[in-house]
């Protein structure tokens, strides 16, 4: 039953295109994951042109929460999304052992696909690096795998010369988000990965620039808050209106500037508050805005015309 879950996987993988919108995830009073407004975001980040769900990412405060509360949100978003929208789960963990777990889990729950952070805080060396992402592959044979580097925050990167030795050791190994600002770094992860490879930027204020390199995909943080000019900026892209991508991303800069481009979830969670999706609370060592901040936002989203 296993082998052939793997099977279904891989044959129904064809790519990955479009605004992947890494939601928040909502907390109740009580500071646990809140189900009913998990499924109302998702309803709303598809319905405001989204083309794919990731889950529990670091907007989602993924390290933050238990490895029984990953497994939970995962599989109350794979329920809700419900087939209509690829569903990428990240699972990645400071050991190789929880890593493979959360993407057993992944895979059994029926998750498009799984994103896996580089280990972090520990300095790593390619070699170390490589053991640990192809022990992962190996786990889940045939499930589609992202391979996730946010070099600033994790400590550790994937080179290209890593990314190249990836690829040709695990197959399974579909694609990269990267949340680097380094765009020759991005282009060479494009050629690197070749032929069936998906190269996510997860930089919103490169999002143009990216998608003109090859990117196939935008992972936003800030489309929680407002979904609807990078969907526009993608969609022009597509159709070849270069005046009408730049306008888009003149006016994502602007929104990166007013969200604090994601400095903590906070930010989107109040803007979802105002839009009518009670996020909740942000979870312990982050802390919530002040009232200046909260201010100087709403301020900013009026000057924007967004609401």
């Amino acid at each position: 039953m296993a082998t052939c879950t793997r099977i279904r996987h891989m044959n129904a993988w064809s790519g990955l295109r479009g605004l992947v919108c890494p939601m928040v995830t909502p907390f109740n009073a009580k500071g646990h994951v809140d189900s009913a407004i998990t499924q109302q975001l998702v309803d709303f980040l598809l319905s405001h042109g989204v083309h794919a769900i990731f889950a529990g990412g670091t907007t989602g405060e993924g390290m933050l929460l238990r490895l029984e509360e990953r497994r939970a949100l995962c599989e109350m978003v794979v329920e809700h999304v419900a087939g209509r929208a690829p569903v990428i789960v990240h699972t990645g963990c400071i050991t190789t052992a929880d890593t493979i777990d959360l993407t057993r889990h992944a895979q059994a729950v029926g998750a498009t696909a799984a994103s896996i952070i580089v280990p972090y805080f520990y300095t790593l060396d390619d070699q170390s690096l490589f053991t640990h992402f192809v022990s992962v592959a190996q786990a889940v044979s045939a499930y589609p795998l992202f391979l996730y580097t946010f070099t600033s925050n994790a400590k550790n990167g994937i080179s290209p010369a890593l990314l190249e030795r990836l690829r040709s050791a695990a197959p399974n190994i579909v694609g990269i988000k990267s949340s680097n600002p380094d765009l020759l770094e991005f282009q060479q992860y494009i050629e690197v990965g070749g032929e069936g490879f998906t190269a996510l930027c997860g930089v919103d204020a490169l999002m143009l620039p990216a998608l003109a390199l090859g990117a196939h995909g935008q992972v936003s943080g800030n489309s929680n808050a407002f979904p609807e000019p990078f969907r526009a900026l993608y969609d022009a892209v597509t159709a070849g209106d270069l005046d009408q991508a730049r306008s888009k991303q003149q006016l994502i800069r602007r929104i990166c500037q007013v969200l604090k481009d994601g400095l903590h979830p906070a930010y989107f969670k109040a803007v979802l508050t105002l839009r009518g999706i009670p996020a909740g609370c942000v979870r312990s060592p982050m802390r919530e805005l002040t009232v200046g901040e909260r201010r100087e936002l709403e301020r900013g989203i009026r000057e924007l015309d967004l609401l």
